[in-house]
């Protein structure tokens, strides 16, 4: 019998398909298959916004594979994502998934 973590593991290959949910980003010069939402932090958040001064903070979630992040991303690291560059805001795994929040204040 299969364990959960094996199966759950060939799943993967269906969330990060290119014909289904992911699409390919440049996160650091590299094209990777990921996931990338703006929404899902705003929900978290309650869409609470902060603003000061014409400025305020832009925040984006970005969801792949851990296998494709040999070295897993620190809270501060710069990033780039399509061209962009963020901060590393926060990172976590689950289930060989990255989610690595990223920020950049924004006008």
């Amino acid at each position: 019998m299969p364990r959960l973590r094996d199966v759950m593991a060939a799943d993967l290959d269906i969330f990060f398909n290119l014909d289904e949910f992911a699409e390919l980003h440049d996160i650091d010069g590299k094209e990777i298959a990921a996931i990338v939402d703006s929404d899902i932090l705003k929900i978290r958040s309650q869409n609470k916004y902060e603003r000061f001064d014409g400025v305020y903070k832009g925040e984006v979630a970005v969801f792949v594979k851990a296998s494709d992040f040999p070295n897993r991303p620190v809270f501060g690291q710069p990033m780039r994502l399509d061209g962009k560059l963020y901060m590393v805001v926060e990172c976590s795994e689950d289930m060989g998934i990255l989610e690595i929040v990223l920020g950049a204040n924004e006008s």
